[in-house]
């Protein structure tokens, strides 16, 4: 795992299901059993609203929570490719956003940045193809201030 203050990156992740994910990014987020399960339940609510798949094969989930004590962007490049959901299969690349309520200027705006990095296609396309760790976790996090 690769990470920074704001990043965290997993190649090769064995999560294997929506599920899972969201599980694993919630125990990530909080050590509270409580927050953990409001993380769940606002993820799912976060579905309710609309598809979180942003590119074939990518999803994004994201919410917004004042219980999170910080901002994080999850990467997770799964082993397999994930079964998300019915009409969204083989997913290889899940980049989940977590905002903390109320943050700050400079953070919303580093998770603007990134997001905006998304939008270019051939980017996209080059963090699907990359099948080496540092490659991958270099294309996510490099270049980009250590944000706090």
């Amino acid at each position: 795992m690769a990470t920074n203050s704001l990043y965290q990156v997993h190649f090769r992740s064995e999560l294997a299901s929506r599920e899972s994910v969201y599980s694993f990014c919630a125990d990530h987020a909080s050590t509270d059993s409580s927050t953990r399960q409001h993380l769940l339940q606002a993820f799912h609510d976060r579905e309710k609203v609309g598809s979180t798949q942003i590119a074939e094969h990518v999803v994004m989930p994201h919410i917004e929570s004042s219980q999170l004590d910080k901002s994080q962007i999850i990467v997770i490049r799964p082993a397999e490719p994930i079964q998300w959901e019915a009409g969204i299969e083989k997913i290889q690349l899940v980049i989940v956003l977590l905002l903390k309520q109320n943050e700050s200027a400079t953070i919303k705006r580093e998770l603007i940045r990134f997001t905006r990095t998304l939008a270019d296609e051939d980017h996209l396309n080059e963090i699907l193809e990359t099948e080496e760790e540092v490659a991958f976790t270099n294309k996510i996090i490099a270049n980009r201030e250590e944000s706090q």
